[in-house]
């Protein structure tokens, strides 16, 4: 599934194709990819120019005229930037058609993606942004503080760096990625974890991610970021979807956490 970086590499790209267009009509596919009445949506949204495209974790947000509408991607979720002849493909569910006679297309097979529109007042204090931890990557990431939300939690480590109220944007790939660098092990459970386990954590996320930015992003199974995009992080992961650890040459271990993959090594990982 895509994560903070590959969230982030969708938005630069479609940031250069799509600032000040026009959405000229919505036509919603599959219509429970958008949390709303879609006529109140289109209300919304019909005949505003977008201004912007930030990001919040793994949450693209695109900025109107007035108000913005926020795009989860969850598990497969794609756009597409295709010419209005185009014929739509399997699984585009929800088509912004723009002023310059392109279409913004969002694909998604397993229909888990939502789209909201939020107003500007509201995008940051209410669901589901206000909910979220900070940045993985952020310069501001305090340690203690992320420290303070660790050690309460009678979880694994990696279950709890996976909760986006913890810190946001770190996803099952890259946090087998953190866990390795930092040497803990991801069974190892929050009670347990240090204040300089934490330093750790906090340190590697940083490099990994914007490292993973740099490189566009990881590329494997079913995603690709989206345009023609692919990224290349895949080729730096040291213990994700690997069979031998790179430091010891120990087989690495792969269990299911919290219902998730992981993999890890017994030896360098304490």
């Amino acid at each position: 599934m895509p994560e903070l970086p590959e969230v982030e590499v969708v938005r630069m790209v479609l940031e250069k194709e799509l600032l000040g267009l026009e959405i000229l009509e919505v036509e919603a596919l599959y219509p429970p990819i958008i949390d709303h009445e879609i006529s109140i949506f289109k209300k919304n949204v019909e005949h505003q120019k977008i201004i912007a495209i930030s990001r919040k974790a793994k949450y693209l947000i695109f900025h109107l005229e007035k108000g913005t509408f926020i795009s989860h991607l969850r598990m497969e979720g794609k756009y597409f930037y295709l010419k209005k002849e185009t014929p739509l493909w399997k699984h585009i569910h929800v088509v912004f058609h723009l002023s310059n006679g392109y279409m913004l297309c969002y694909q998604d097979v397993r229909k888990f993606g939502r789209i909201q529109f939020k107003n500007e007042e509201e995008l940051y204090v209410t669901p589901p942004l206000s909910k979220l931890g900070m940045e993985a990557n952020s310069k501001d990431l305090d340690i203690e503080k992320v420290y303070q939300k660790v050690i309460l939690k009678n979880k694994p480590i990696k279950t709890i760096l996976l909760d986006q109220t913890i810190i946001a944007g770190l996803g099952n790939i890259y946090v087998d990625e953190v866990l390795y660098q930092a040497h803990i092990n991801p069974h190892r459970m929050g009670v347990s974890i240090t204040i300089e386990d934490v330093a750790h954590i906090v340190s590697a996320s940083k490099e990994i991610l914007n490292k993973a930015i740099e490189y566009k992003g990881t590329t494997i199974r079913s995603y690709t970021s989206t345009l023609g995009v692919s990224g290349a992080y895949q080729n730096f992961l040291m213990v994700h979807t690997k069979t031998i650890c790179p430091y010891c040459n120990m087989e690495l271990s792969k269990d299911k956490i919290g219902g998730r993959t992981s993999y890890y090594c017994k030896n360098c990982q304490r």
